[in-house]
């Protein structure tokens, strides 16, 4: 007997391809996601002539000011003249290739007026974040660090005219390398020259840097640059010739400073940008995208790989499943695995547990924690489950603190903070700038109660609800909690949050807070553990609200052996429904769609999925009315597993 089983998953996935389209979900290319296709055999020249065939097979990503295309949800432009329409904007194309592990990034931009200044990002040209899994690895070398930063994972690469030696605005200078792994000598002074051992570039100039008359007695304008970088990305840690590829988080943003604008008025400039996903290099506040690559995408292998898949699924309670908000995890919905786990100075296997690129760009800040801090008694854990149902968001956390503060608040306080992107259309930005965040925070106060603070304060689509656990107290140091228990419920609906619009996705970061009073006062301490985001800013991972339910504390008596099928529900069903199967063991699930005649006609991924009753959810909108059959496979790697075969019926 196997009693109360959970069998309630959230598939992690990397990134699922499909053939056809998953559960109406757009494709993410050009979106924020790029493949790099290998160049299969042939050849690059770093010269900064884009003249290899090869250029032209490349995926790319342009960017310009009032972009026709929004990169939800971190992209966008900017200008710092509000006074004048700029009639030469920043208008660039970024394109991507790959031989092995080698990276090529290449700028095509048209610029009339190209040069740039002393000043920190008076220039042109192009600025690149990187995530380098190095950073981690080497921080956790001999021991964990005390406190973890955003900056500390990424690296910043720009080549940009900006040039730090020049006394006046100096007539065709060269664009130099600037950001953490441009080489230094051994005072410390940059040389303006790249760390060859990561990545290297070129550049070709069609006009004079710094001379909007290119030496000629009248205004006679630039045409535009083109550069070629070069990446080593085994040194950054990642491998795409592994047969499964690799992805690699990464943003970049174009400068575009313009001197005597509007031209022939001395002394004007303007100064444009746009970016993908994120302006800057050090860090990634805004968003993030993935350079993808793998061995059989290529310069010859025909269209790229559709990306449909987010990060994260959360799975729908059972529509008749009543959730209580009362702060009690006791609802069969929740126990279900969590899909969040944090922890003030986490190891390294446990942050490898996390979605997305969590195991990378996950932080921790302790106040005081040189080397006359007091030790930290109690790193507990927050295990962070979260769900769906009827439009409705739900967010527990559970965990053992065994020092319940009750003081309400980040300094001290004990609970949660979930940072989710504003993507509410009656929400006021300004078009091209970042997309707000909306954030929802939680603590305990002295009387146990879970107090709402920030953007849940008062707010009617917001309930949250605390439990201590056993005989734990709040605000007393002299005793050992047993820890709490902490529900937030968030209506999207009532909130405005457009699901519909959104494709059913969010994006959010989980922020847990931990603070311990203890008994001798001076021994106290008080950290917070980030998932992605911190605060208001920071990438946030891409999540996807899957109208499969959960099926979770149910009784079985032993798992099957052999892969059975459920039935889908609702049948007849337009233009979706979800399929109900159960598995023998866990592995990688695929559904094929098959017409009466047999021809398939996609084949959907629904990833790595656990043991026991499961479900995925199809859409048929492109499909016409009729008898279509199914098939679910369950592979291990490349090798099947097991298949069974049923049919359902669309009705329009």
């Amino acid at each position: 007997m196997r009693p109360f089983a959970t069998i309630c998953t959230v598939a992690l996935l990397l990134f699922g391809v499909a053939a056809g389209p998953a559960q109406a979900q757009v494709d993410r290319n050009g979106q924020d996601v790029i493949w790099a296709r290998d160049i299969d055999g042939a050849t690059i020249t770093l010269d900064g002539v884009l003249d290899e065939e090869v250029w032209q097979q490349a995926e790319f990503v342009r960017v310009t000011l009032n972009n026709d295309t929004f990169y939800t949800p971190g992209g966008g432009w900017a200008s710092d003249r509000d006074d004048i329409v700029p009639s030469d904007p920043v208008d660039a194309t970024v394109h991507y290739l790959r031989d092995g592990n080698t990276l090529y990034i290449a700028v095509d931009a048209k610029d009339a007026s190209i040069g740039g200044r002393r000043n920190f990002f008076q220039m042109d040209g192009i600025v690149i974040s990187l995530l380098d899994k190095r950073n981690r690895a080497e921080a956790f070398a001999e021991s964990v660090p005390a406190n973890w930063f955003n900056g500390q994972n990424t690296d910043e690469f720009f080549y940009s005219w900006m040039n730090r030696q020049m006394v006046e605005d100096s007539v065709g200078i060269d664009p130099e390398f600037f950001g953490n792994e441009a080489a230094r000598d051994t005072s410390g002074a940059q040389t303006g020259l790249p760390d060859l051992t990561v990545w290297d570039g070129r550049y070709v100039i069609n006009g004079v840097a710094n001379d909007d008359f290119n030496g000629n007695a009248e205004p006679t304008p630039d045409v535009g640059y083109t550069m070629e970088l070069q990446f080593n990305l085994e040194t950054l840690g990642y491998d795409m010739t592994a047969p499964d590829g690799d992805r690699m988080p990464s943003t970049f943003g174009i400068y575009d400073l313009d001197f005597a604008y509007p031209t022939g008025a001395a002394g004007e400039s303007v100064r444009t940008r746009a970016w993908w996903q994120n302006p800057w290099g050090g860090d990634m506040p805004w968003g993030a995208a993935f350079v993808l690559g793998r061995p059989d995408v290529t310069v010859n292998s025909g269209p790229v790989p559709a990306v449909m898949e987010p990060e994260l699924r959360l799975l729908a309670a059972p529509p008749e499943e009543v959730i209580t908000v009362d702060g009690m995890l006791d609802e069969d919905i929740w126990g279900m695995d969590p899909q969040v786990s944090l922890q003030y100075q986490a190891s390294e296997d446990d942050l490898d547990q996390l979605p997305g690129f969590g195991p990378f760009y996950t932080h921790w800040f302790r106040p005081g924690s040189g080397d006359d801090a007091p030790p930290v008694v109690d790193p507990s854990r927050g295990d962070f489950r979260l769900f769906h149902q009827a439009g409705k968001l739900y967010i527990g956390l559970d965990t053992d603190d065994q020092a319940i503060n009750g003081r309400p608040g980040e300094g001290g306080g004990d609970g949660f903070r979930f940072v989710m992107r504003n993507l509410n259309t009656d929400s006021t930005y300004t078009p091209g700038g970042n997309i707000p965040a909306l954030q929802f925070e939680a603590t305990i106060d002295s009387s146990g109660v879970a107090t709402p603070l920030r953007d849940a304060f008062e707010n009617p689509a917001v309930q949250v609800a605390a439990f201590l656990k056993g005989a734990s107290t709040a605000a007393d140091p002299t005793d050992a909690d047993e820890g709490y228990q902490m529900e937030m419920v968030i209506d999207l609906e009532m909130l405005g949050y457009p699901l519909e619009e959104a494709g059913n996705q969010i994006w959010f970061g989980i922020n847990y807070l931990e603070g311990d009073d203890l008994e001798i006062a001076e021994n106290s301490y008080n950290m917070r553990t980030w998932f992605l985001t911190e605060r208001g800013s920071g990438p946030m991972i891409r999540t996807f609200l899957d109208a499969s339910t959960g099926v979770s504390n149910t009784a079985v008596d032993e798992l099957p052996n052999q892969l059975e099928l459920l039935g889908n529900y609702p049948n007849p069903f337009n233009p979706s429904t979800v399929l109900r199967y159960t598995l023998p063991q866990a592995g990688e699930v695929e559904i094929q769609l098959f017409d009466v005649l047999g021809r398939q006609l996609q084949t959907l991924s629904a990833g790595r999925q656990g043991a026991g009753t499961q479900g995925f959810t199809v859409d048929a909108s492109g499909l016409a009315s009729g008898l279509y059959l199914y098939r679910v496979t369950l592979k291990q790697g490349a090798t099947i597993q097991a298949t069974a075969t049923g049919r359902m019926t669309l009705v329009r």
